[in-house]
This record gives C-alpha cells, structure tokens and sequence, in this order.
C-alpha cells in the first residue's frame, strides 16, 4: 500500500499519542535523573532494607515502617515533600508518566468537542475516561 492509499489516523488520536509519548519520556528522565542521584547515597529509602524487605515478603506497609526515613506509612503524593531526595525526585518521573495517559485523554476529548467530525459516541467515552483518569490522579478512585 502507498502512502496515498495509506488511511489517515484521526486528529484525537495523535493529540493522544504526543500527549502521552512526550509525557511519558519527560517521565522517564526525571526517573533516571532520580536513580543517578540515587547512588549519591541521597535516599528517603533504606536500599537494603527495601531489598529484604522484598525478597522475605513482607507486605507494603512492613516495607515501609522499616525501611523510610518517616517509619510511618505515608499515603498519597507523599514524593512531593521529599522532592530533595533521590527516592522523591524518581517517583516525580513516575507520576509524571502516570499522567501521560491523563493529559493525552483530555487533549484527545477536547479535540473531539472542537471538531464535529468524531462519532458522539467516541466523544462521550473520551469525557468518561478523562474524568475517571482525573479523579484517579487526585485521589478521588482508589483501590484498597
């Protein structure tokens, strides 16, 4: 087939893609930024602690009693206040490429709303998922 021939992908569809591609990659970066500062020995976590803790099974909330520099669970965005450690910094990437999908699905609705040429149907499944991702990202939706 050439490229002619070759159908075009829908504008929602590639606001979606470079939305969640580029997201994902500026994620990324910081992760790794955050692991290189990690070997300076600048760690909210105790590395070997949270390796044993991993390989003896113990649950989440044991891991991090005993190996967080809190000793208390902390729920939530808790990386936002230890920003000035190696372990905040690389879990900022995380999120950060958790919102991709976010950011992309909200582009990929409002695109659909300013362009009428989008089955309804599509349109009002995109509003539903970014809504749900949204409540997600706050909080609002979790799973226990």
């Amino acid at each position: 087939m050439n490229e002619e021939n070759a159908p075009k992908p829908l504008f929602s569809g590639v606001i979606y893609g470079e939305f969640a591609f580029w997201l994902a990659v500026i994620g990324s970066a910081i992760a790794i930024i955050g692991m290189m500062i990690y070997f300076s020995g600048n760690q909210f976590f105790d590395a070997q602690g949270l390796l044993n803790g991993l390989w003896s099974g113990q649950t989440a909330e044991e891991i991090w009693r005993n190996a967080s520099a809190t000793k208390e669970v902390i729920h939530g965005h808790w990386y936002l206040d230890y920003l000035t450690t190696s372990d905040g910094i690389a879990m900022l990437g995380i999120g950060v490429s958790c919102l991709a999908g976010v950011f992309g699905a909200w582009g990929s609705f409002l695109v659909m709303v300013t362009k009428k040429d989008n089955p309804t149907v599509f349109m009002v499944f995109a509003g539903l998922i970014s809504l749900l991702l949204t409540a997600s990202a706050f909080g609002l939706i979790t799973m226990h």
